[in-house]
């Protein structure tokens, strides 16, 4: 009768603890939980499923057992034990991964809209949400290149097209060759070579090629900057403000740092219809901000993106090919910094972060 009560006592002490463990909110959702449980619910249930069969089968639960009947019941626990935990801890494992195989399968073939479903196991939850967080990063990259063929195409093909078309028209003596017809020309091919070298330039800043460092004064650049817009800002009717220490120095490249800064510039002249441009500095930030109207909250994570326009218009006044800002971002990476835009409330707000 001992013996009974005391396998009773580990049957409810393990289930107690498997119960626990199995239905606790936070250890429930962990796949180690649900196989330990798994087990600390067997053993128990064996015993006194075994101890049972005897009473069953002997007429008494002190009746000792033959031992050819113990060896059985052994090698039941030892061999069978193992192959139905197995089995049903391979059930929390087996659904979750062929899900996950026809996930992959699907984007062998290039199909980015599948996303993965939460499991109920944290394990598996998390690997699922990066791996849709990838997908997703890769259906947005996917967008962007169909979008360089369209946009690329179109760049060329409106100078092209205004080119041969005159061309054509001269050669055939259909129209005379005038010095205004030969400065059309020069334009649009003028505009072909800003297309190319933007191109150019994106490609070398997204190259691997470490550059020069050095120690700059940042109120020198910004005023050689300040100097080189003069035109434009007069013209646009802004100010552009520097407010950095003149014994301000930063550990960069020139080179890059100027065209950082020119890009930043040039873009809140094309774009802000704002009247006043400040450049801020601390150790920790450099701050571009303008004072225009702004870029609507759900497009500011993908300025830098290259080819991306908050205005979809193909014009080369309102849109433009999207490169400066992507150069930008490349370039602020070279230099082991990192780049965000923020709500300036009103205008546009860009910042460098310098460390890490």
């Amino acid at each position: 009768m001992v013996r009974f009560w005391v396998l009773i006592f580990l049957l409810v002490c393990f289930a107690g603890a498997a119960a626990l463990l199995t239905f606790h909110q936070s250890l429930r959702t962990r796949l180690s939980v649900r196989i330990a449980a798994l087990i600390l619910i067997a053993g128990p249930i064996a015993l006194v499923s075994l101890t049972g069969i005897n009473a069953v089968v002997y007429g008494s639960m002190h009746t000792p057992a033959p031992w050819w009947s113990r060896l059985v019941q052994v090698l039941i626990i030892v061999l069978g034990g193992p192959l139905v935990l197995g089995l049903l801890a391979a059930r929390y494992i087996a659904k979750p991964l062929g899900q996950f195989n026809k996930a992959i399968a699907s984007l062998k073939e290039n199909n980015y809209q599948v996303e993965l479903q939460p499991t109920g196991i944290r394990e598996f939850d998390k690997v699922f949400r990066e791996f849709n967080d990838l997908i997703s990063r890769l259906r947005h990259e996917e967008e962007l290149r169909k979008d360089l063929i369209s946009d690329t195409s179109h760049e060329l093909n409106t100078p092209l097209s205004a080119m041969v078309s005159q061309l054509t028209a001269m050669q055939e003596d259909v129209l005379p060759t005038t010095k205004s017809r030969l400065k059309t020309l020069a334009q649009q091919t003028d505009r072909l070579a800003e297309l190319v070298a933007q191109l150019n330039e994106y490609t070398k800043a997204r190259s691997a090629i470490v550059d020069h460092i050095e120690g700059a004064h940042l109120y020198t650049v910004c005023k050689e900057l300040r100097e080189t817009f003069t035109t434009q800002l007069t013209e646009k009717g802004m100010v552009l403000k520097i407010v950095v220490a003149p014994s301000y120095i930063l550990v960069a490249n020139r080179q890059s740092l100027e065209r950082i800064l020119s890009n930043v510039v040039q873009n809140a002249l094309r774009y802000s219809g704002g009247k006043t441009i400040v450049i801020t500095a601390s150790k920790k930030q450099i701050v571009i901000a303008d004072d225009g109207k702004g870029v609507p909250a759900e497009n500011l994570p993908y300025l830098f993106e290259r080819f991306y326009r908050v205005d979809p218009s193909r014009s080369r006044e309102t849109g433009g090919l999207g490169l400066g800002l992507a150069i930008v971002r490349e370039l602020v990476h070279r230099q082991g910094w990192q780049i965000h835009a923020e709500d300036n409330k009103p205008g546009l707000k860009l910042v460098i972060d310098l460390t890490q």
